[in-house]
């Protein structure tokens, strides 16, 4: 499920950039999902890993990657977005 959460966030990260370009409010929503999902899934894996005997951070850990990706573009996005959207 880690891998899930690295593909959607990286896939989050290129439609963000779509959506910047073209503004569509459809595309907005669609990175919106991508990313809260690659949240969860980021989320679900690493209780699963805490689960079955601790986050291994020593090797590239997918889940951790994905999860904090997402975190980060979700954040910075909202805050473009309000912006964005009160200077118009």
């Amino acid at each position: 499920m880690g891998i899930v959460s690295l593909v959607l966030s990286v896939a989050g990260i290129v439609t963000t950039l779509i959506h910047y370009v073209n503004h569509s409010i459809v595309l907005g929503i669609i990175t919106t999902v991508m990313l809260m999902a690659s949240l969860v899934t980021g989320l679900l894996d690493l209780k699963n890993q805490r689960l079955n005997g601790g986050v291994n951070h020593e090797t590239v850990n997918p889940a951790v990657l994905g999860h904090g990706i997402a975190f980060v573009v979700l954040l910075l996005g909202g805050i473009i977005c309000i912006i964005a959207n009160i200077r118009a």
